[in-house]
């Protein structure tokens, strides 16, 4: 019979790659974790780490004890879940990822109201691309992510649409005359330009890879324009810093309407569309059907897909 917490050592120490880390994460002494790992290793008859100067690393077969580990591991917090379910409570951990736009604009209210009702639920939130959290559920780290994009070979993996949004040009306050033109109903009434226009701009665009600027560049090339024409500033990597960027008077960029939509309430940002070229984007959630559902996260995607059910109408 292994010892339960040699292995959570062990494991520990493979994450951590530092015997005195993973003694700092557990609360043990660094001899305290040798002394466990050296058991396992006589247990087992073979070398599970190799120390590597500062660093460790787990060997072949160490590597082979640390997936069934944490396969058990998680087992065992699956059963801690379905007893708290028995007891008719929802609690422990849930380990969730998302996008940066529905980590940032959705999420935090929809978390907030679900913890008054289930308060012994501790989320855990990874925020990444679509494509890493994706990967995450696709792996098993997590019981559910929130992306932007749908497109992933993998049978068991299961999409499910919460809510699609408009993707609008944004503007500095200062940049107000190059917006003065006619608005049209087809956009919400928005202002807009030319792609002519567009081309006299300067433009702080999302790095390559981002969904937000893949489908703004899809609705374009739908129109007949090329995005390449649009004169290039700035290129960053997260919807907040080109925000931050056009606020600070930089360029102009677009940015999904959800994330900017107190800046233009507020008046610190003007939206516009260009003619001909309106995008849009969709959010869904993603679950693994290899994996067992905690009954965390069944009860958190009920209430999430409850609470985004206004958001799944056409956005104007």
């Amino acid at each position: 019979m292994f010892d339960f917490r040699k292995i959570e050592a062990f494991c520990k120490v493979c994450e951590l790659r530092s015997f005195s880390k993973a003694g700092d994460a557990l609360f043990l002494s660094q001899p305290t974790v040798s002394a466990h790992i050296q058991t396992l290793e006589r247990d087992f008859e073979v070398r599970l780490l190799d120390r590597m100067g500062r660093t460790v690393l787990p060997t072949p077969a160490g590597a082979v004890l640390y997936r069934y580990a944490k396969q058990a591991f998680a087992r065992l917090e699956a059963a801690k879940a379905e007893i708290s379910a028995l007891a008719s409570e929802v609690a422990g951990d849930l380990i969730l990822g998302s996008s940066a736009i529905p980590a940032h604009h959705v999420l935090p209210g929809v978390i907030t109201a679900f913890l008054q009702s289930h308060p012994k639920v501790r989320p855990n939130i990874t925020v990444a691309s679509s494509v890493a959290i994706t990967q995450l559920v696709q792996e098993g780290e997590l019981m559910a992510g929130i992306v932007g994009s749908e497109t992933h070979p993998d049978p068991d993996l299961v999409f499910t649409p919460l809510m699609e949004d408009a993707i609008v040009g944004i503007a500095p306050i200062s940049m107000r005359e190059h917006f003065a033109g006619g608005r049209s109903p087809d956009n919400g009434g928005l202002p807009e330009i030319s792609f002519e226009h567009a081309r006299s701009l300067p433009w702080i665009m999302r790095e390559m890879g981002s969904t937000t600027r893949r489908s703004f560049e899809e609705a374009l090339r739908h129109n007949g324009h090329d995005p390449r024409e649009l004169p290039q500033r700035l290129e960053v990597d997260s919807s907040n810093a080109a925000v931050q960027y056009v606020e600070a008077g930089l360029g102009v960029g677009v940015a999904a309407r959800v994330a900017v939509q107190d800046a233009l309430q507020n008046g610190r940002l003007l939206a516009f569309q260009i003619a001909g070229a309106h995008a849009r984007r969709f959010f869904s959630y993603v679950i693994n059907t290899r994996r067992i559902p905690f009954p965390a996260a069944t009860v958190f995607l009920e209430f999430l897909h409850a609470s985004t059910l206004p958001l799944r109408a056409p956005f104007v």
